[in-house]
């Protein structure tokens, strides 16, 4: 059941996201209520990954919250993704609890840097991409060098938008798999 409530959560985030470029905040609400309740009712040593007697209850959830919103706050700062999609991780960790949720974090980054480049493809947009990279790095270079932090601005043309909850999904549901097959650090 803990998996049906969750992949609900993810399938409606990407549709919505998919659709509107947003992900509602009653959604939100709704998968952090069941996230917690899922957490409350399962016996300890029986979460939803069933892979530490220790990472059942509130504590966890509010862990796993945490690194949902502590991992991807940066790049909502930087302009990167939007506040749905940090609520949507943060959601994530709800169910999953910390150590998971670390694991979906790493495994979204990888799905969103191969969702980026497909869009831009798509998009015809991948010069664009590659100068800005080129731009970030050679900047963030620059200001190392000077001694200083680098300082990353919105930048005044981008490659284009996308779906991150895509991304957050793919990593969710890879995460889910490689844990239950054994074949994950991360677990």
């Amino acid at each position: 059941m803990t998996f049906a409530i969750l992949f609900f959560v993810l399938a409606a985030a990407v549709a919505m996201d998919i659709r509107s470029r947003r992900i509602p905040n009653l959604l939100i609400a709704a998968g952090l209520a069941a996230g917690f309740l899922v957490q409350l009712i399962t016996p300890a040593g029986n979460g939803p990954l069933f892979a530490n007697v220790n990472a059942d209850g509130i504590a966890a959830s509010l862990c796993g919250i945490f690194v949902g919103f502590s991992a991807l706050l940066p790049l909502y700062a930087l302009r990167a993704m939007g506040a749905g999609d940090v609520k949507l991780m943060m959601t994530i960790g709800a169910f999953l609890g910390p150590l998971q949720t670390l694991g979906v974090v790493v495994l979204t980054f990888a799905a969103g840097g191969v969702l980026a480049l497909a869009m831009a493809l798509w998009q015809r947009s991948f010069r664009q991409l590659v100068l800005n990279l080129r731009f970030m790095l050679t900047t963030s270079a620059i200001s190392a060098a000077g001694g200083s932090s680098p300082k990353f601005e919105p930048l005044q043309q981008t490659a284009g938008r996308m779906p991150y909850a895509v991304a957050i999904a793919a990593g969710t549901l890879l995460q889910l798999y490689l844990v239950r097959s054994g074949g994950w650090a991360l677990s």
